[in-house]
């Protein structure tokens, strides 16, 4: 989605480290109004998971797969929410959301997060051959894959060659300004 593109093109202007380099997947190129190469990001896992599985059952599986991982960050949005506002109830905020409406937006949640693992009737999920709970391990083991992508690159590497990210801003052609 372009929502998704625009997500990628802020993680390469941050100086998450991605293939060919971060000004590429950073940049607005070729119109220089949209992010094409976040696209391109988004489109590669895509493209995989539909010619991975069979084919009748390629788009309830995509869509599965997204969904888990974003309840389970939904989940940690509203667990978020509660710690602020218990450790700091005074903070100005712009918008102070009503709690009962979080509290049955966490439950909520919780319930899509465990649900998908309960037994359907006659033990067949909406994709089947698969196993009714693959979509949640594979969303599960894709943001595991990122967290520990992430502690290889910031915290792993540098510890073990002794070097520290010092973030300095590059400006490409079209304006976008680039952590490198």
């Amino acid at each position: 989605t372009f929502a998704a593109s625009r997500v990628n093109q802020e993680l390469a202007k941050e100086g998450i480290p991605l293939p060919f380099g971060n000004k590429f997947w950073a940049s607005n190129w070729p119109t220089g109004q949209s992010p094409l190469p976040g696209l391109i990001i988004h489109l590669i896992p895509s493209i995989i998971v539909i010619i991975a599985p069979p084919p009748n059952i390629a788009y309830p599986f995509i869509l599965d797969v997204e969904g888990y991982p974003q309840q389970i960050i939904n989940f940690f949005i509203v667990i978020g929410l509660f710690y602020l506002r218990w450790k700091k109830p005074n903070a100005v905020r712009p918008f102070k959301v009503w709690w009962p409406l979080a509290v049955f937006f966490l439950a909520a949640a919780v319930f899509l997060l465990v649900a998908p693992f309960l037994r359907p009737p006659g033990g067949i999920g909406s994709t089947p051959p698969l196993p009714y709970y693959l979509y949640c391990l594979v969303g599960i083991a894709i943001m595991l894959v990122g967290v520990l992508y992430w502690a290889v690159w910031r915290i792993i590497l540098p510890k073990v060659f002794g070097y520290e990210f010092v973030p300095r801003k590059d400006t490409l052609d079209d304006g976008t300004v680039v952590t490198v």
